[in-house]
């Protein structure tokens, strides 16, 4: 079958890869973005792996002031009608693909989601997991459907949250696990309905939570709160759910400061224009009374 591909971060790059041997006809991915301190314009990984294996790579502008939708849906149904493609997939793509393209594919559509569905439907299921201190988590090959999340279960499998587990690393460990799910799924799918797997079923779930995207505001702790004995489960647990980014910073004696290290306290810190630095070198006796009152 002739594949459309949907992608744009490295977890992205992971299905792809496991879907090398099928005949992927293009390409969708973000556009290049500002990264880092020197905001270079950079491609997303996805878009470095298209090219160097020379499969057309397609990028679409996203409305400024919803990031997730199109600048201009009706350019993006336009221009990927022209791309004979049997079958979308989508893997951390990060923007609404339109329904109209999906109906417009013989087989619909299918994306590789990191939650149990239909918890954490949404953009950033692995931290909003961690941090509500949720003991599994898991990955979903579901249908495209016309909202985010809301289509049919094709594939599902479970695994344990651990104490020690970071955002990252789980989020690629759980990619790795829905890449297989897709292929195995792909053997027999009819996305159309008429052959779907026993195992398929509609998942809705309004009352359960929703993984909105993480700003860089989520990280803001009140310097109060991360020094309370009492909030130190919770802090650590947002430590781990938002490591690397958006990370959690406060601010200290009127200084902005990134929390690096935490344990039952503040390990690493890094005020701002400073190096980083252990919490307890940094403090003065000056220092730690003020902190405390």
């Amino acid at each position: 079958m002739n594949i459309l591909f949907f992608g744009s971060t490295t977890d992205s790059v992971i299905v792809l890869e496991k879907l090398r041997s099928s005949r992927i006809v293009g390409i969708v991915t973000q556009p290049p973005r500002p990264i880092g301190r020197d905001r270079i314009v950079t491609p997303t990984p996805v878009e470095v792996w298209g090219k160097a294996h020379n499969i057309t790579v397609l990028s679409f502008e996203s409305n400024p002031d919803k990031p997730w939708l199109y600048k201009d849906e009706q350019q993006v149904i336009d221009t990927l009608q022209s791309i004979q493609a049997d079958i979308l997939i989508s893997a951390s793509y990060g923007q609404k693909i339109p329904w109209q393209t999906i109906q417009k594919a013989p087989l619909g559509g299918i994306n590789v989601h990191p939650s149990i569905l239909p918890r954490w439907r949404g953009a950033d299921p692995v931290p909003w997991a961690i941090l509500s201190g949720d003991h599994q988590i898991g990955v979903t090959v579901v249908t495209l459907s016309e909202t985010f999340d809301a289509g049919l279960i094709l594939a599902q499998k479970k695994i344990p949250i651990k104490p020690t587990d970071t955002s990252l690393p789980l989020r690629t460990h759980l990619f790795k696990i829905g890449a297989e799910l897709l292929v195995a799924s792909l053997d027999h799918l009819d996305l159309r309905g008429e052959s779907l797997p026993a195992q398929a079923g509609l998942q809705g779930g309004k009352a359960e939570p929703y993984a909105r995207r993480l700003t860089r505001q989520d990280g803001f702790e009140p310097w109060m709160k991360i020094i309370d004995p009492l909030e130190s489960e919770r802090i650590k647990r947002k430590f781990r759910a938002f490591h690397p980014w958006p990370g959690i910073w406060s601010t200290f004696q009127e200084k902005r400061i990134k929390i690096l290290g935490f344990s039952h306290e503040p390990t690493i810190v890094q005020f701002e224009g400073k190096k980083p630095i252990g919490w307890k070198q940094s403090r003065t006796p000056r220092q730690s009374q003020r902190g405390m009152s």
